[in-house]
């Protein structure tokens, strides 16, 4: 066998074996290649765009503590003066259970994204089936279709299936399209400006949601970041409710 036959063999083999892998493992695989820090604090802005065009800017803080059975994250709103102070928390944890300070359908500060759209995702609330393979920006990616595993998700998310387009060649989640009852697309999630961290995973610097329905957009758009716990301390959290 010439070594160029021989390389073809090895990449044909290396081909089939990723192709043979189901959503849940794709999934699974992709949270595990770009798991949290244990510590980020985020400077964030919120730009929200209504259906006459007219922008909102809020700029928040965001604190977050991730370790291997539960994640934390506070945001808090810094401008404008008269929102200084608010503040959505969210704790999820391995099991697939979270806790919101307000129910997970409610809209993220006045913007797009829900609370449940902000959690990491939860594998074993979703059942992930295979779709054929699409190109995203010249780049190609495996699709992924999750379906609730029960009503009580759904009422829960606001959630019926969703599209989730990961990269091929680091698994990457680019996009997660909201589909309604109907199967008609009502919002989409854009994972912009992915750079890595110093190991390796993937971090967005913008994400964008769209409401498809009456062309509402929210940006949001991480100005600093620092991963370490002298940002993120666990006083941050003292006093929040945790997990019941």
């Amino acid at each position: 066998m010439t070594p160029t036959v021989f390389v073809f063999f090895i990449l044909s083999i290396l081909a089939g074996s990723a192709g043979a892998q189901s959503g849940q493992q794709l999934i699974e695989k992709s949270l595990r290649n770009h798991a949290l820090p244990t510590h980020i604090y985020e400077e964030q802005a919120l730009v929200m765009t209504d259906r006459q065009g007219k922008l909102t800017v809020r700029t928040l803080r965001s604190y977050t503590i991730h370790h291997e059975n539960e994640r934390k994250n506070l945001r808090v709103i810094e401008t404008p003066s008269d929102a200084k102070g608010t503040a959505i928390y969210i704790v999820s944890n391995s099991q697939g259970k979270a806790y919101h300070s307000l129910p997970a359908t409610s809209p993220a500060f006045g913007s797009n994204f829900t609370l449940a759209d902000l959690e990491t995702e939860q594998v074993k609330d979703f059942r992930y089936e295979r779709e054929g393979d699409q190109v995203l920006e010249r780049v190609l990616h495996y699709v992924l279709r999750a379906v609730p595993l029960d009503d009580s998700i759904i009422r829960r998310t606001g959630y019926h299936e969703r599209r989730l387009y990961l990269r091929k060649d680091n698994l990457f989640v680019s996009r997660i399209e909201y589909l309604d009852r109907h199967d008609r697309q009502t919002r989409r999630q854009t994972f912009r400006d992915p750079t890595p961290d110093d190991s390796g995973a993937w971090r967005p610097r913008m994400v964008l949601m769209e409401d498809l329905r009456d062309g509402e957009r929210s940006l949001l758009k991480v100005e600093h970041r620092v991963d370490s716990s002298d940002y993120v301390p666990a006083t941050v959290f003292a006093g929040l409710r945790t997990m019941p």
